[in-house]
C-alpha cells in the first residue's frame, strides 16, 4: 500500500512555516472540537447521573409493572409463577394498592397505600435499604403497623409508635348516613428516606391488613407487582405479560410506571437530546473551521500541488493528502477532548468542593456532590460521530485541491 499521501500530510502538519492566520484557524478548529467533545462528555455524564438517580429514587418506590383484574385475583400464585419466568423480571410479589387518606396529629393528606408482603418484598423493595427509623419487617400480619417517608411523617406530626387513621374510599360501604369509607387506626412502626417524591406520597402496610381494610375476599390480592432489572424495559415486559396471560375477556389490565411518571422521564430525555444538539453545534462549527483552514492551505500550496502533480502524483492521492491532514486535526482535537472530558468528569466533584460550590451543586447533601454516570456507548458514539463529521468536512477542499491545473498554478512561477 502506498503511504505517500499520508507522509506528505504528516510533513505539512508538522511544518510551522506559512501563514499565521492559517495556523490560527487550524488551532481554533482543533480547540473547537476539543471543547465540544469534552463538554458533551461532561454534561451527558451528569445528566445520566440525574436520570439514574431519578430512576433509583422514584422508580424504585413505585411498581414497574402491575397486573390487575377487574375483581381481586384469587389465583394470584399461579399468575406469579407464570410471569416470573419472563426476561428482565427480577422478582414478582403480590400487592394491594389503593388511594387513601392519612390523618395524623396536625394534618390530613392523600397517599398511595401499598399493602405488601414483607417476606417476599424484603429482598426486592429498595425502601428496605432506605429505612431511617424502625424496621421493614415490622409489617407483620394483624399488627396494623404502617411505614411512611420522613417528609410525610413530619407533615402529619408523627413519631414512631404514634397512631394514624387510614381512610380508604375503595370498596367503601353504604350506610343509612350515606357512603362511608373504610377506616382503621394504624401504628407508625418505621420511617424511610428515599429523598424523592416517594417520601411524601407512599405509605406501606401489611398485605393482609390491606385486604381487611379494602374488604377483599380471603386468599385474594388486588394486584401483582413486577420488579424489573431495567425499569425502562417496562413496555416490552408489559407486552410479554399480556401475550403470556392471553386474556380473551379483557379482564386483566397491565399497567406500567410510564402512566404516572412517563412525562418526567420524557422531559429528561428531551433535555439530553437538546444538549446533544447544542454542544454538537460546537463540533459542527469546528468542522467548518477545518474547511476554512484546508481551503486556505490549498490556496497557499498551489505551487506545491502543481509540482506534485507534474511529478506523477494522481489527483486522488493529492486529495487524500488534504483529507489526511484535516482528519489528523480532527483526531487530535477529539483525542484531547476525550482525555480532558473524562478527566474533568472523574474529578468534577473534587473541583466543585475545592471551589466551595458543593451547596450549589447539591443543596440537599453538599458532600454527595453531583451524580455522575459515564456510559461507554455514548462516548464511542460521540468519538465516531466527531471523526465522521471531520472527514466529511475535508472532502470539498480536498476535491478542489485534486482539481488544481498544474499549468495554471505554475504560469507565474
Amino acid at each position: 500500500m502506498n503511504f505517500t499521501s499520508f507522509k506528505i500530510a504528516w510533513r505539512y502538519a508538522r511544518a510551522r512555516s506559512g501563514s499565521r492566520f492559517l495556523n490560527f484557524i487550524t488551532l481554533f478548529s482543533i480547540g473547537g472540537i476539543t471543547l465540544g467533545v469534552s463538554a458533551l462528555i461532561l454534561v451527558l455524564s451528569v445528566m445520566n447521573g440525574f436520570e439514574g438517580q431519578l430512576k433509583q429514587r422514584i422508580l424504585g418506590a413505585v411498581p414497574h409493572v402491575l397486573v390487575k383484574e377487574r375483581q381481586s385475583l384469587s389465583d394470584w400464585q399461579e399468575t406469579i409463577d407464570k410471569v416470573a419466568q419472563l426476561d428482565s423480571v427480577n422478582g414478582v410479589t403480590p400487592i394491594n394498592l389503593s388511594s387513601a387518606m392519612l390523618q395524623g396529629r396536625h394534618n390530613l393528606t392523600a397517599v398511595a397505600l401499598q399493602g405488601i408482603d414483607p417476606d417476599t418484598d424484603t429482598a426486592l423493595n429498595p425502601i428496605v435499604g432506605a429505612m431511617r427509623y424502625g424496621t421493614f419487617d415490622s409489617l407483620t400480619s394483624g399488627s396494623y403497623n404502617i411505614i411512611m417517608g420522613t417528609a410525610l411523617a413530619n407533615q402529619l406530626g408523627l413519631q414512631l409508635g404514634d397512631k394514624v387513621r387510614v381512610l380508604s374510599a375503595q370498596r367503601s360501604i353504604y350506610t343509612p348516613l350515606g357512603r362511608m369509607p373504610n377506616q382503621r387506626k394504624f401504628t407508625l412502626s418505621g420511617v424511610f428516606d428515599m429523598q424523592s417524591q416517594a417520601d411524601t406520597s407512599i405509605a406501606l402496610i401489611n398485605i393482609n391488613d390491606a385486604a381487611r381494610l379494602l374488604r377483599y375476599p380471603k386468599q385474594s390480592v388486588g394486584e401483582i407487582r413486577l420488579y424489573l432489572n431495567d425499569a425502562f424495559a417496562s413496555d416490552r415486559v408489559a407486552n410479554s405479560v399480556e401475550t403470556l396471560l392471553g386474556d380473551a375477556n379483557n379482564q386483566t389490565t397491565v399497567i406500567t410506571w410510564r402512566q404516572q411518571f412517563g412525562e418526567l422521564f420524557a422531559a429528561v430525555k428531551m433535555e439530553k437530546n437538546m444538549m446533544w444538539l447544542m454542544l454538537g453545534l460546537i463540533i459542527a462549527v469546528a468542522a467548518f473551521n477545518i474547511i476554512s483552514a484546508l481551503v486556505l492551505l490549498v490556496t497557499e500550496k498551489q505551487t506545491d500541488i502543481a509540482i506534485l502533480s507534474t511529478l506523477g502524483l494522481s489527483r486522488s492521492k493529492i486529495a487524500l493528502i488534504f483529507i489526511a491532514q484535516g482528519t489528523l486535526n480532527g483526531l487530535l482535537g477529539t483525542l484531547i477532548g476525550l482525555l480532558l472530558g473524562l478527566g474533568l468528569t472523574a474529578e468534577l466533584n473534587s473541583i466543585i468542593n475545592a471551589l466551595g460550590l458543593g451547596s450549589l451543586a447539591n443543596p440537599v447533601d453538599p458532600s454527595a456532590g453531583l451524580p455522575i454516570i459515564i456510559v461507554p456507548q455514548q462516548i464511542v458514539m460521540l468519538v465516531l460521530g466527531t471523526v465522521a463529521i471531520t472527514i466529511l468536512a475535508t472532502l470539498y477542499p480536498s476535491f478542489k485541491a485534486g482539481q488544481t491545473d498544474p499549468a495554471e498554478a505554475l504560469k507565474h512561477e
